[in-house]
C-alpha cells in the first residue's frame, strides 16, 4: 500500500514536472539567409545605416504597435551591439531598406490550448544598397507557434529575435574591424 502512494507521488510529480515544462516552452521556425549579388563583397570598414522601414502587410495594428518603428528599433540596437551601425567615422556605407511583409502579433493562450493556433509572425525583406545600388538582399522569418507562459510578450520580442538574425548575417558578409595593437 505504501508503495503505490510512492508510485502516485511519482507519477504525480512527473507529469505535473511535463506540465509546467510544456508551459514555459517555446516553439517556431527560424529563416534568414542573406544574399549579396554580382559577388559584391563589403570592405572592412563598412557600417550599415537603417534606411526606410514600410509596413507592407496591408494590415493596420493598434497605435501602440507601431511595427516600423519596432523594426527600426530593433535593428538599430543588434547593429550597434555588433559594431556595424555606420557613422560619420565609417568610410563606407550599406543602407538597409526592409519591408514587413507579414506581421501577426498572434496569443500565448492560444498557442498553450493548441500548437499552431495563435502564432506570432514576422517576415521582412530587405535591401541593401551602396551609393544607390542594390548590391544584396536579406529575407528573415521567425514565427512562435507553440508554447505558454514564456512566449507571453513574443509579439514584441519576435522584433528583437528576427534583428539578431539579420545583423548575424550581416556580420557573416562584412570582416570585422581588428583593433590594432
Amino acid at each position: 500500500m505504501i508503495s503505490t502512494i510512492k508510485t502516485k507521488r511519482v507519477v504525480g510529480a512527473g507529469v505535473l514536472s511535463c506540465m509546467v515544462l510544456f508551459l514555459l516552452s517555446a516553439c517556431g521556425t527560424v529563416e534568414h539567409k542573406v544574399n549579396l549579388l554580382n559577388n559584391f563583397t563589403p570592405d572592412q570598414a563598412t557600417g550599415v545605416e537603417v534606411g526606410k522601414v514600410t509596413n507592407e502587410t496591408g494590415k493596420t495594428f493598434d497605435p501602440e504597435v507601431n511595427v516600423e518603428d519596432m523594426l527600426r528599433r530593433a535593428l538599430t540596437e543588434k547593429l550597434t551591439a555588433e559594431g556595424l551601425l555606420w557613422s560619420n567615422a565609417t568610410p563606407k556605407k550599406l543602407v538597409l531598406d526592409s519591408k514587413i511583409l507579414d506581421y501577426d502579433q498572434g496569443d500565448a493562450f492560444k498557442r498553450w490550448l493548441l500548437p499552431g493556433w495563435g502564432a506570432t509572425v514576422l517576415t521582412i525583406q530587405s535591401d541593401l544598397r551602396q551609393d544607390g545600388q542594390v548590391v544584396g538582399t536579406v529575407d528573415a522569418k521567425r514565427t512562435v507557434s507553440a508554447g505558454g507562459a514564456y512566449t507571453i510578450g513574443a509579439w514584441k520580442t519576435v522584433f528583437d529575435n528576427l534583428a539578431g538574425d539579420v545583423v548575424e548575417d550581416l556580420r557573416s558578409k562584412i570582416p570585422k574591424v581588428e583593433p590594432k595593437q
